[in-house]
């Protein structure tokens, strides 16, 4: 993100799932039903002032198919399109110390539903209200970052949480700079499911430029508990270019 008055910034990531195992509470019901999605995310940051900014993210479903069980056999559903919109207020403090800055954010969200309402979907298509907070500081070797965010939906997702501690080491390589970090996701939703899933894996991020950046990541479900019938345990791969100015 720019952090500077009057910043602008656009990125493009490309998501890809995949859940081979079809879950109720923490027990395997069938491993040859699965779910594969695959989502382009566009998204925008504009700064009046380093410490506030407003953001807007765009999902749009390239492909998904869930298959799930039925009296009659396996049946195949799919999804395409564009998804629920989330626009946010970041609010930042940033602090210098001798040897670390970092920063303290709060930042109010809004998602608006732009998804069709369908028996299978991505997203929600629901109206939700959200607040996310976070830490980060980084010295000249080590990131650490630490948030929590909560959302709650008008219509059947009643409440959804989520936190990660993130951990990365900095890197400096002929004309380019970066870090490799290790980030722990967990979410929690309260949709008559109760679910919670613990995520784990590297991402990397690469500075190729003062304007462009790269980032690639995957993580993997490390713990998953689907309170009804549904995919979990799976693997996430994503890649994203930025840029900034």
């Amino acid at each position: 993100m720019p952090r500077w008055d009057g910043g602008w910034g656009i990125q493009a990531i490309y998501e890809y799932r995949h859940e081979d195992e079809l879950l109720l509470k923490d027990r395997r019901m069938d491993n040859n039903l699965s779910e594969s999605v695959e989502i382009l995310h566009l998204e925008g940051v504009y700064t009046w002032d380093k410490s506030i900014r407003m953001t807007v993210k765009i999902p749009y479903v390239i492909d998904a198919e869930r298959e799930l069980p039925s009296p009659e056999g396996k049946i195949t559903q799919r999804d395409e399109g564009i998804g629920d919109i989330t626009l946010a207020l970041p609010l930042k403090n940033y602090f210098n110390l001798s040897k670390r800055s970092g920063s303290w954010t709060l930042a109010p969200q809004l998602r608006i539903p732009t998804s069709d309402d369908d028996s299978y979907e991505v997203y929600d298509h629901e109206w939700g209200l959200g607040l996310g907070t976070g830490y980060e500081t980084e010295s000249y070797q080590y990131i650490f970052s630490i948030g929590a965010g909560v959302w709650t939906f008008f219509g059947k997702d009643a409440l959804e949480a989520s936190a990660h501690i993130d951990l990365a080491k900095n890197f400096e390589f002929e004309n380019y700079s970066g870090h490799l970090k290790i980030e722990n996701d967990l979410k929690f939703e309260n949709d008559g499911s109760d679910s919670l899933t613990y995520m784990l894996g590297p991402a990397l991020y690469l500075r190729v430029t003062d304007t462009w950046h790269l980032r690639f990541s995957y993580k993997h479900d490390v713990y998953d508990r689907q309170g009804v019938e549904d995919h979990g345990r799976g693997d996430q791969f994503t890649s994203g270019i930025a840029s900034v100015w």
